[in-house]
């Protein structure tokens, strides 16, 4: 009798000798090429950010400093400031909030008033004009520089002396402007202001008696030989008349002349 031989198990379904499932080994070289998938991602170099443009050229002079007007100076106000501005000057009475001190502390901004700045501004709601007639030399210059560095300034059209003195009386009552005239013949324009119930103008031929004249006179027009001044010195002096507070006129100067019946006062 012949005994038929068993059939012998295929390799791939008999067990393995080692006692390790195929299906073990096949999961776990799964997850090694899965690992190592990752790692070849993960050591992928990142894209080079893009390249930054160049910083804009600084736009405003650090000695000259940017003015900021308004009543609350905001964070929101000095991140707009151009690229290298380090003072910022703003009103007196201008209220700055603490994120605002902190930006500008954190930036290296230095932030002034106008009353610290060297500039100062004119009287609240009192008009400052600048104008000049029958002078010559830079006398036009002079007058453009002077509307410069009073803010809010106006300069008066250039004609013959009379006409620019009615200009400035006119001005004085109606809006109690002040000013400062450039002439050649301070002394004449000086009498011819002073016709005016309007004007208390004075004249000097230097700085520190000018300055002592309108404080005694509690002058609104300065009359100046822009040749006996340096240029500094004339926005100097206009500037101190445009920010002298209001105060009380010298009584001599307040009384009206009694009525005459003339047409000249």
């Amino acid at each position: 009798m012949t005994v038929e031989n068993p059939k012998k198990p295929s390799a791939m379904s008999a067990p393995s000798n080692t006692g390790i499932d195929p299906e073990a080994i096949r999961a776990i070289v799964a997850e090694v090429l899965r690992r190592v998938g990752g790692q070849a991602r993960i050591a992928q170099p990142a894209a080079a950010p893009a390249a930054r443009p160049a910083a804009a050229p600084a736009t405003v002079a650090p000695e000259t400093g940017v003015t900021l007007p308004g009543r609350v100076i905001s964070i929101g106000l000095l991140e707009k400031l151009p690229a290298g501005t380090v003072r910022v000057v703003v009103e007196a009475t201008a209220v700055i909030t603490p994120s605002a001190r902190d930006h500008a502390r954190d930036n290296a901004i230095t932030i002034e008033r106008l009353a610290e700045a060297s500039v100062m501004p004119p009287a609240a709601n009192v008009p400052f004009l600048v104008a000049h007639a029958e002078c010559g030399g830079d006398a036009p210059a002079r007058a453009a520089a002077i509307t410069r560095a009073v803010p809010g300034a106006a300069q008066l059209p250039a004609t013959g002396l009379g006409d620019v003195v009615t200009a400035l009386a006119l001005h004085a009552s109606r809006d109690g402007a002040r000013g400062i005239l450039l002439t050649g013949k301070p002394a004449v324009a000086t009498v011819l202001a002073n016709r005016s119930a309007s004007l208390r103008a004075v004249t000097a031929r230097d700085p520190a008696a000018l300055a002592a004249a309108a404080a005694e006179c509690h002058a609104n027009l300065l009359v100046v030989d822009p040749g006996s001044f340096p240029a500094a010195a004339l926005g100097r002096v206009a500037a101190e008349l445009a920010n002298r507070p209001a105060g009380e006129v010298p009584a001599p100067l307040a009384a009206r002349p009694a009525d005459c019946g003339c047409k000249g006062h």
